[in-house]
């Protein structure tokens, strides 16, 4: 532990990434799991889990793919907490795709960087200059159990560059071994469940069920941060030219869980969100998100215009941190319905 706290010092702006997440996620390793992707979901207080009905559903429910009747694919570019490192962007790319006979498939590819980084030694020298990142890659399959159930399964690849080798032996000599980088797997599981109460959806996902992610050969590791998340989905308006939902979410970081049960409920990330569309035209999106122990805490808001087959969409959360911060989310979707001459 004196090892990476020596490395953290040394490579000081790097760790400024976890200082949101505190709590159970600030005891894992690979935390960038943890930042949720996609500008529709964060417009509505990160909520997704019942919904899962784009590409989106790679990251928030696999099976979510059962019920999407289109090969849909999403890019996001994110700004991400300018307040604490301006050269810090995150990116994601998900696509989803009907194997007919079989079940939906689908992908998606995280990347998250702080941007360029000045290494400082614990004496405060700067000995060089290098770019950290984290990335992740995933396959997924969804089928259905029955028609109104569904369930999903991925599997990820996972990676993460904190800082290079030179730079550790330039403070502990040639002698050092393994550097600042490391790798796992992890495997997610989820449902999907359409209930008999017409617009109300119920979904379910464990995510991040890995090995430790290993940054030293000395042996040193840290856990992923294997997620639970379970949401609720109601839209008592469904017409061809209105829709509502409603929606709530829970969050829970299943990293050094207690049996303290209030502990444990404070250390869980809730959200709730509504999201009403105009002539699949024009959406509104609004959520609130509470995460008591890692201080944040406020409004989300968001919204999306549609022309055919293409959506733009913005999701901010600036509000929901206790510093200043620009954090704005920006998704691009295309669908390509069954049939097309696109297909």
């Amino acid at each position: 532990m004196i090892k990476k706290a020596i490395i953290g010092m040394m490579v000081g702006s790097i760790f400024l990434i976890s200082l949101p997440l505190y709590g159970a996620a600030s005891q894992a390793g690979a935390i960038f799991l943890a930042i949720y992707p996609g500008a529709r979901p964060n417009g509505m207080g990160t909520c997704f889990t019942a919904i899962a009905d784009d590409a989106m559903s790679t990251y928030y429910n696999d099976a979510g793919m059962a019920f999407q009747n289109k090969t849909d694919i999403t890019l996001m570019h994110a700004n991400w907490l300018t307040g604490l490192y301006p050269d810090m962007y995150y990116e994601y790319i998900g696509i989803v795709h009907e194997l007919k006979g079989i079940g939906k498939i689908g992908a998606n590819l995280i990347y998250l960087t702080t941007g360029e980084t000045e290494a400082v030694d614990p004496d405060g020298n700067t000995i060089g200059r290098f770019k950290s990142f984290d990335l992740s890659f995933k396959v997924s399959y969804a089928a259905k159990f029955y028609e109104n159930l569904s369930f999903g399964i991925g599997g990820k690849i996972i990676y993460s560059y904190l800082v290079p080798r030179w730079i550790l032996e330039k403070i502990y000599g040639p002698q050092e071994k393994g550097g600042g980088s490391g790798s796992s797997w992890a495997i997610d599981a989820s449902l999907l469940y359409k209930s008999p109460i017409e617009g109300l959806d119920i979904g379910a996902s464990l995510q991040n069920i890995g090995p430790n992610i290993k940054y030293l050969e000395s042996g040193e590791s840290d856990p992923l941060p294997r997620t639970l998340r379970i949401g609720v989905a109601y839209s008592p308006l469904r017409t061809k030219t209105n829709k509502l939902t409603i929606m709530g979410e829970l969050t829970k970081i299943l990293v050094g869980v207690t049996r303290n049960v209030s502990d444990e409920w404070a250390d869980t990330w809730r959200g709730i969100g509504i999201e009403y569309t105009l002539s699949e035209f024009l959406s509104i999106r609004g959520g609130y998100f509470w995460d008591v122990i890692g201080e944040r805490v406020g409004p989300t808001f968001g919204g999306g215009i549609r022309f055919a087959n293409l959506e733009f969409d913005i999701g901010v959360d600036s509000e929901i941190y206790d510093f200043p911060t620009d954090n704005y989310r920006f998704s691009l979707y295309y669908s390509i319905e069954p049939g097309s001459s696109s297909e």
